[in-house]
């Protein structure tokens, strides 16, 4: 059988810009951008941000109602409550404080400019 490896996402965005910014902020390296969409990169995961739009093909899921609902990307890092400080100085609001779950993982959630969330978490120490 083949290999597989997940690589990244596209997310259907109002602004490809606008989330390039937000994106940039959280420490995504930006790969290409132009008007339409952009490509931004975290280590080895890449995510497509393509400007919403109505040719036949495509507004089925352009132009769906809320975006990433029941979905979250997960980012791990080293502390996540380092990283609630770190936001709120540049400016972004997370959605949740730091909290600790019973399966072994201390979690933020924050969502981009369209409403998909990304949710940074951490093994808890034993």
């Amino acid at each position: 059988m083949n290999s597989l490896k997940v690589t990244g996402l596209v997310l259907w965005v109002a602004d490809a810009t606008l989330s390039v910014k937000f994106y940039k902020k959280l420490g995504f390296e930006v790969v290409e951008q132009t008007d339409r969409h952009a490509q931004v990169r975290l280590h080895e995961f890449e995510v497509t941000l393509v400007t919403m739009r109505d040719e036949e093909e495509f507004n089925g899921d352009s132009l769906a109602g809320q975006k990433g609902k029941g979905m979250y990307i997960y980012i791990h890092c080293d502390d996540v409550g380092l990283l609630h400080s770190h936001l709120q100085q540049i400016g972004i609001s997370p959605r949740s404080q730091p909290r600790d779950w019973e399966w072994g993982n201390r979690e933020l959630v924050v969502s981009d400019p369209d409403g998909y969330k990304l949710c940074f978490w951490q093994v808890l120490s034993k």
